[in-house]
């Protein structure tokens, strides 16, 4: 017997571009039975083009949501034609999901099927928890991904592994009440969440296995804003990023290290202004012009500036655009062979969460461009290659313009 699934397909009322657009669809199962009393949620927006000077849930079209009636069908009108969507869709008895990059004005329509959520009736293997608020109320439609989980092997004894685990349930989405569940397909001790509810800061968490739920407190977060400032004249429509001065990352026990955020990137207004919102509290950032937007013009060189209390403005005043360096060199094969074309080779700065990725030459030469002062990683992608003496990268001080920088690479050991 087959198992069911929920099939949303999506279609868009098309509109001059200064129009606001409707967005209409359909929740069936696999056999196209309708599925009434689904919820659709515009979840996160950004703009088609360029870069987006609000943060993904801050859009006055974020929220908006419809129910699925009896025919299965839904609409969401009045959405702005600039943007493009990540709707969430929830129904009880199957598991949730994101469907990203819904533009309402294009098609063909995008189409997402949810597969039915077994209940799981025994305690080892689920995490039950509930999301409230600052003010102690309920936080609906949050999303809590499993980044880790503990679990006990009978060869190797107590194990923690962290990203995409086999047989645990992707994403959970808390109901009316708040309330959340997350299972695995085995007995487990403990889960690694993080948590994201709409316009509040991210948040990660350990949760342990069991009939006792975990209470999460999301909160606003802070904000911290600046300006892009280029000899004086403000850069708009660039892109500014924030990261964790410490990463982090994760070891045994599910015990954390650091402060496990991902990037935060916001765009600039056209006074060269931006405001990142929902900024996790009382960690220590980066903050930085990304070299994409802004490689025409220069470099940046990372600030350091730390985020206060939750609802707490920070200013960071200006992120000046200075000249950038230069770094040329070459990737050598050790075998004496030819480049095949379309390989690649990256730099990415080891403060900054910022890279550039380059075509070698046929020669295997390369350039950088913009570079600011500091230290990076380099590596290549070739086909067939891998750096010599097991290097992972090559770690160089960039501080000035350099001509011959050398990247030995040798065959893959079979």
């Amino acid at each position: 017997m087959r198992s069911p699934v929920i099939s949303l397909v999506l279609a868009a009322g098309l509109s001059l571009a200064a129009d606001p657009v409707t967005l209409t669809g359909k929740v069936t199962d696999s056999l196209g039975k309708p599925l009434p009393d689904a919820l659709v949620m515009i979840y996160h927006a950004g703009v088609k083009h360029g870069y987006s000077t609000f943060c993904p849930s801050c859009y006055i079209d974020c929220g908006k949501h419809a129910d699925t009636d009896q025919t299965g069908a839904f609409t969401i009108k009045g959405l702005d034609s600039d943007l493009k969507f990540e709707l969430l869709v929830v129904r009880d008895g199957y598991l949730a999901k994101l469907v990203p990059n819904v533009d309402p004005s294009a098609g063909p329509p995008p189409t997402a099927a949810l597969a039915p959520r077994v209940k799981v009736t025994d305690p080892a293997r689920v995490v039950h928890g509930r999301v409230l608020d600052s003010d102690g109320q309920p936080v609906r439609a949050a999303v809590i991904e499993p980044i880790g989980i503990e679990y006990i092997d009978e060869h190797r004894g107590l194990l923690s592994t962290y990203g995409t685990i086999e047989g645990l349930e992707p994403m959970a989405v808390t109901n009316v009440s708040g309330e959340f569940e997350l299972a695995y397909a085995s007995p487990a001790m403990g889960m690694l969440l993080r948590v994201e509810a709409r316009a509040m800061a991210q948040k990660v968490i350990t949760a342990q296995t069991g009939p006792e739920p975990t209470t999460v407190t999301v909160a606003l977060g802070g904000v911290i804003r600046g300006r892009l400032m280029n000899h004086g004249q403000p850069v708009a429509g660039a892109l500014v990023g924030l990261m964790p001065r410490w990463r982090g990352g994760f070891g045994g026990h599910l015990k954390v290290f650091g402060d496990p955020y991902d990037e935060i990137r916001i765009g600039t207004q056209p006074d060269g202004t931006f405001v990142i919102t929902n900024v996790p509290a009382h960690v220590d950032w980066y903050l930085y012009g990304k070299m994409e937007s802004i490689g025409a013009l220069g470099a940046t060189e990372p600030k350091e500036i730390s985020s206060g209390a939750d609802g707490e403005d920070v200013d960071a005043g200006v992120i000046e655009i200075h000249p950038g360096h230069l770094l040329r060199g070459k990737v050598t094969l050790s075998d004496g062979a030819s480049l095949r074309s379309g390989m690649r080779v990256t730099i990415s700065s080891t403060r900054a969460w910022d890279s550039q990725t380059v075509a070698l030459a046929s020669d295997g030469s390369f350039e950088f461009s913009s570079l600011a002062s500091g230290k990076y990683e380099i590596f290549p992608s070739v086909r067939g290659y891998r750096l010599q003496d097991n290097q992972r990268v090559l770690e160089t001080t960039v501080d000035r313009d350099v001509d011959n920088f050398t990247v030995p690479i040798e065959p893959n050991r079979r």
